[in-house]
């Protein structure tokens, strides 16, 4: 069994599937797209502020060249404030540690998936053995070879270990619909199938 477990956590979660797990959640994850949105909208602030002022004059002017309506467009630019550069670089790092506290997030309950998913290789194993030496007991009873009292036994271990694989990939399954619909927003079916290959599942 231990065997197996090892086997099973040097396959999962893999390096290409693994990036491509890492990128999806860095595109679709609704934490990090609020944060990346509010960054977004404050880089769209301008850091000046226009002004359109409307008139009339009634006598030729210097500015304007002659009498009637006229318009002027005036900028007022700060030359000491800094206050937007502030807070795009301040929504910046939220993004960014939102970013960061979700992929720490995410690859801490990826790797007790992929401890789940090697028990799971596990119990697999071991059902197939006793599945074997159940078909072994019963060939042998066949032959007159062994009492048939003796397929009880196998009956029961073989019963037993169905029922703990089928427990253990239930609660598999269960596992990776919760990381797919906590972290994957919208494409929670695409890192559903994503988590389910790292398990060696198609």
């Amino acid at each position: 069994m231990l065997l197996a477990q090892g086997s099973a956590r040097a396959d999962c979660p893999g390096p290409e599937r693994l990036e491509e797990a890492l990128a999806l959640l860095a595109a679709a994850n609704p934490s990090i797209n609020a944060e990346r949105a509010l960054y977004e909208e404050q880089t769209r602030q301008r850091p000046w502020e226009t002004v359109v002022t409307l008139g009339y004059s009634v006598s030729d002017t210097f500015e304007s060249g002659a009498a009637g309506p006229n318009a002027a467009l005036r900028v007022r630019i700060p030359l000491w404030d800094r206050s937007n550069e502030l807070k795009t670089a301040h929504a910046r790092a939220a993004w960014q540690r939102a970013e960061d506290a979700t992929r720490t997030a995410f690859l801490a309950d990826l790797q007790s998936l992929c401890e789940q998913a090697g028990e799971v290789r596990a119990l697999d194993t071991r059902r197939a053995f006793h599945r074997d030496r159940l078909a072994y007991r019963q060939e042998q009873v066949d032959a007159g070879l062994a009492e048939a009292d003796a397929l009880w036994a196998e009956t029961e271990a073989a019963q037993r270990a169905e029922h703990e694989w089928q427990r253990a990939t239930a609660k598999l399954a269960a596992q990776r619909l919760t990381l797919a619909r906590r972290y994957g927003g919208e494409e929670w079916e695409r890192l559903g199938a994503l988590l389910a290959a790292m398990g060696g599942e198609h």
